[in-house]
C-alpha cells in the first residue's frame, strides 16, 4: 500500500514538472513576456557568457599566482658521451685505486717494521678497474625542491590577482545592467512596431473598403473619376507605408533576438503590450530615489581600477627589496665509475638584493603614480558626469511622461476626427482630400504617441540604471 502511494506521489510529481515549461509554447513559438526576454538573456547571451568565462579565468589567475609562492618540485635528467676523455679526468679517475694501494703499503710496512703506526687500514672491497670508456658516458637525475622566502613582487601580484578578479565580478554586473537595457529597449521598439502595423492594417483594409464602395458609385455615375484616383492615391501611400512598418517589424524583432542571444530564425511572440509596459514603469520610486554614486557601476569599475593602478604602485617600489629562497637539490648518478665533483646533496639560500639600476625603477614607479593620478582625476570626472546623467534622464523621463499624457489624448482625438470623417465621406458631407487630411493627421498623431513611449522607456531605463 504505500509502496503504491509512493507511485502515485513520484507520477504526480513528474506530471507538474512537465506542465511547468521555461517559456510559453504556443503553435512552435516562443511566447515572452519583458521579464522572460530577460532571463532568457541572461542565460544565452554571448556577452555574459564571456564575462563569465572572464571571471573563471581570473580565478584562475588567483591560482596561478598564489602558486608562485608554494613549494616547486623540478626534476632533470641528463645524459652526455664525451667522445674525447681529457687527460685529467683520467688522472682523477686513476685516484679511485688508491684505496687499494694505500692497504697494501700498510700491511707491508706493518710486517716489515713491527711499528704499531701500521697496519691499521680496513681492506678495500675489490672494485672493478675504470676503463676510458666508463669515464665517456654520463647518466644524471637531478631534482630541486625550492621555496620562496620572501618577494615584495610576489606579494603585491597576489593582491592585484584577487583586485583584478573583483574587476571582473563588477564587469559582469556591468555586462548584465547593459543587456538589461538593451533587451528593454529594443522589446519596447518591436512591441510599439507590432501595435504602429496593426494601425496602418486597420487603416488600409478599411481605406481599401472606402475605394471600392466608391468606385461602384463611380460605375453607377454618382462620382468623378478624379475621386477614385484620389483614394487610389491614398491607398498606394498607405501601401508603402504598410510595406516600410513591416520591414521596421522584422528589423526590430531580429535586433531583440540578437539582444538575448536567440537564433535569428527561431519564432517568438511577444506578450507584453503597450500598457502592459508601460504599467510597469514606477515613475515616483524613480523620481524620488537619491542617487548614490558610490554604487553606481561605473563608477565602483573605476573604483576597483583605482585600487589595481595603486597596486601597480606598490609593485614597482616592491623591486627595490630583495627576494629570498630556499632550495634543496639532489642528483643521482648512475655511472658509478664516472668522476663528479658535484655533492650528491645540497640546501642552499638564494637572496637577489638589487643595487643598481640607473634610475630606471625610480622612473617606472614615477609613470605608476602619474597613471593612479590619472585614474583619480577620472574618478572625480566620473562622479560630476553622473550627476549631470541623473539629473539629465529624470528631466527627460518627466517630460516625456507629460508628453505621453498629452499625445495619448491627441492620438485618442485624431482618432475620433478619423472615424467622424470616414462617416461624413460616406455621407457624401466632404471630400476624399479632406479624408486624406484626416487620415494623416491621425497617423501623425499616433506616431507622435509611440515616439513618446520610446522616449520614456529609453529616459526610464536610464535613470533605472544608475539608480541601481
Amino acid at each position: 500500500m504505500i509502496r503504491k502511494t509512493n507511485k502515485l506521489i513520484i507520477t504526480a510529481l513528474l506530471l507538474a514538472i512537465s506542465c511547468i515549461p521555461l517559456f510559453a509554447q504556443q503553435n512552435g513559438r516562443m511566447q515572452l513576456t519583458l521579464k522572460e526576454a530577460k532571463e532568457y538573456a541572461i542565460k544565452n547571451s554571448p556577452l555574459i557568457k564571456n564575462a563569465t568565462i572572464d571571471l573563471a579565468s581570473a580565478k584562475q589567475k588567483i591560482w596561478e599566482t598564489t602558486s608562485i609562492g608554494l613549494p616547486q618540485v623540478n626534476g632533470k635528467l641528463a645524459g652526455s658521451y664525451q667522445l674525447t676523455v681529457p687527460e685529467n679526468i683520467k688522472a682523477f679517475s686513476s685516484l679511485t685505486n688508491l684505496g687499494s694501494w694505500m692497504y697494501n703499503a700498510d700491511s707491508a710496512l706493518s710486517k716489515l717494521t713491527a711499528d704499531p703506526k701500521f697496519g691499521h687500514i680496513t681492506k678495500p672491497e675489490p672494485t672493478e678497474p675504470t676503463s676510458e670508456s666508463d669515464l665517456k658516458w654520463g647518466l644524471t637525475f637531478d631534482i630541486t625542491v625550492s621555496q620562496l622566502i620572501f618577494s615584495g613582487a610576489y606579494i603585491v601580484g597576489l593582491q592585484t590577482s584577487k583586485t583584478f578578479k573583483q574587476l571582473s565580478e563588477v564587469s559582469i554586473t556591468k555586462s548584465e545592467q547593459d543587456l538589461m537595457e538593451s533587451v528593454t529597449n529594443a522589446y519596447f521598439l518591436c512591441v510599439i512596431a507590432q501595435e504602429n502595423k496593426l494601425v496602418i492594417d486597420s487603416i488600409y483594409k478599411a481605406t481599401e473598403r472606402i475605394l471600392y464602395e466608391i468606385e461602384e458609385t463611380q460605375k453607377a455615375g454618382f462620382l468623378e473619376e478624379t475621386d477614385v484616383d484620389q483614394m487610389q492615391l491614398t491607398l498606394t501611400n498607405i501601401k508603402n507605408t504598410q510595406d516600410m512598418i513591416n520591414r521596421q517589424c522584422e528589423v526590430a524583432m531580429n535586433l531583440l533576438k540578437y539582444q538575448m542571444g536567440m537564433e535569428l530564425a527561431k519564432q517568438i511572440e511577444l506578450k507584453d503590450k503597450t500598457m502592459d509596459l508601460i504599467t510597469q514603469l514606477n515613475p515616483e520610486v524613480l523620481i524620488s530615489k537619491k542617487l548614490n554614486i558610490e554604487n553606481q557601476i561605473d563608477y565602483r569599475m573605476l573604483t576597483v581600477q583605482e585600487k589595481m593602478a595603486s597596486l601597480n604602485v606598490k609593485f614597482q617600489k616592491s623591486t627595490f627589496l630583495p627576494d629570498v629562497a630556499v632550495f634543496y637539490n639532489h642528483q643521482e648518478n648512475f655511472n658509478k665509475k664516472s668522476f663528479s665533483f658535484t655533492p650528491p646533496d645540497i640546501l642552499g639560500l638564494n637572496v637577489t638584493i638589487p643595487i643598481f639600476g640607473s634610475g630606471q625603477k625610480i622612473a617606472k614607479v614615477k609613470q605608476a603614480n602619474y597613471s593612479l593620478e590619472k585614474v583619480r582625476n577620472g574618478k572625480d570626472q566620473l562622479a560630476m558626469g553622473l550627476q549631470l546623467q541623473y539629473s539629465d534622464n529624470q528631466s527627460a523621463f518627466i517630460t516625456a511622461m507629460n508628453k505621453f499624457q498629452t499625445n495619448k489624448y491627441a492620438r485618442d482625438l485624431a482618432s475620433r476626427i478619423y472615424d467622424k470623417a470616414i462617416i461624413r465621406y460616406k455621407e457624401g458631407m466632404i471630400s476624399s482630400l479632406e479624408l486624406s487630411q484626416a487620415q494623416n493627421q491621425y497617423l501623425q498623431a499616433q506616431s507622435n504617441y509611440f515616439n513618446t513611449i520610446i522616449e520614456m522607456s529609453t529616459a526610464y531605463t536610464k535613470l533605472e540604471k544608475l539608480l541601481k
